[in-house]
């Protein structure tokens, strides 16, 4: 039975799989989720690794123990996870956590590696490069423009940011 949650494993797999947790902190997590009440053979395995390298990780344990922890869709693809962290991004915008132009840039830097997205993407991904030399007087323009993509963005995957 589980206990109060700390460890957010949806999260975390998110995260593991678009590239942004490192494999190494993999048997701690496992260990925190033993703690927390998940059981099961692939967790039990990763948290006994006292010194992980990455050529030795399992990635078929790794993805078994995200399932153990509830994760029911592991592996998750690296764009499924891109979407989920847009639609957070984009979440964080909505409730006035982040800056527009940071959370545009954040998109098209981190999230879209300078590349070309998917399509769910391409408008929120134009505007962001738009918005890197913008000239001052386009500024309220551009940010009524992304404002309104970043909640038409959370609006049209709304399903995605709530299962993932």
């Amino acid at each position: 039975m589980k206990s109060s949650m700390s460890l957010t494993p949806k999260q975390l797999a998110i995260e593991y799989y678009f590239g942004d947790l490192q494999y190494w902190k993999l048997p701690k997590i496992a260990a925190q989720a033993l703690e927390e009440g998940y059981d099961g053979p692939a967790l039990r395995m990763l948290a006994w690794i006292n010194d992980p390298k990455e050529a030795e990780m399992d990635h078929g344990q790794i993805d078994a123990a995200f399932r153990e922890m509830g994760v029911t869709d592991a592996p998750i693809s690296k764009e499924r996870a891109r979407i989920a962290l847009t639609c957070q991004l984009a979440q964080d915008v909505s409730n006035g956590y982040r800056n527009v132009f940071e959370a545009a840039t954040h998109l098209r830097i981190h999230l879209c590696e300078f590349e070309t997205p998917s399509p769910e993407l391409t408008k929120l991904w134009e505007l962001a490069k738009i918005s890197k030399n913008a000239p001052r007087s386009k500024c309220g323009e551009l940010e009524t423009r992304l404002r309104h993509a970043f909640s038409e963005f959370l609006r049209n995957n709304q399903a995605s940011a709530q299962s993932d």
